[in-house]
Parts: structure tokens; sequence; C-alpha cells
């Protein structure tokens, strides 16, 4: 997998009025921790305008559990629950609470 990167940028700043040229001079993109490079901070000039700008990337996609998988998660976890409080009746209370919520226990949200 690919290190994020970092994008910083030296971007006109002032919202209320027009940049006198280019609204971005340059930009770079370095892995994520380093500092802004001097590519970008040689252009900056105190009171031009114009500032550096870091950017992020955007975070990943949130993988989504099918309900197969909660399902199982879910059987476990109960099970281990019940074995570590009652191991004699275990069998007996782990189908009492399946019996219970059938829909939690095959995967299904409440929403």
């Amino acid at each position: 997998m690919n290190a994020p990167l970092w994008t910083y940028s030296l971007r006109w700043s002032l919202p209320h009025i027009p940049p006198p040229g280019l609204r971005e001079l340059a930009r770079a993109d370095v892995p994520a921790g380093r500092p802004c490079p001097s590519s970008v901070s040689a252009l900056w000039r105190p009171g031009a305008g114009y500032a550096i700008c870091i950017d992020f990337p955007p975070p990943a996609p949130i993988k989504r559990w099918s309900d197969e998988r909660k399902a199982a998660a879910r059987r476990r976890n109960l099970a281990k629950r019940i074995t570590h409080i009652a191991p004699l009746f275990a069998d007996e209370f782990i189908a009492r609470e399946i019996a219970a919520r059938p829909a939690y226990f095959q995967g299904k949200s409440h929403i």
C-alpha cells in the first residue's frame, strides 16, 4: 500500500480580493509528516496575499460488513461472553439468547 501524500501549495488567501495573477502559484506532494518543500516556501512573501496551505488525502471509504460476517461475529462474541460467565449452562443460554433475538444474530441491523 502506498504511503499517504500531503499536498503543500501556495494559494491566494484573501477571499474578498481577486488575485493579481494565478490563484495557485506552486504545488508539491510530499510523504505524510514531511515539512513544506523549499520549492513552495521560497515563493512565499509576507503580506502578498498568498498563504502556504496543506491538504490531506481524503479518508478511505468505510468498509461495511456483510450480514453473514456480522452474524458470525455476534454469535462468536455471545458464545465467548456466556462461556466465560456460565460455562456449565453455556449451550442453553446461547440458544435462549439466539431465540430471543433471531434477527440480530442473523446480522440484520436494527435501523
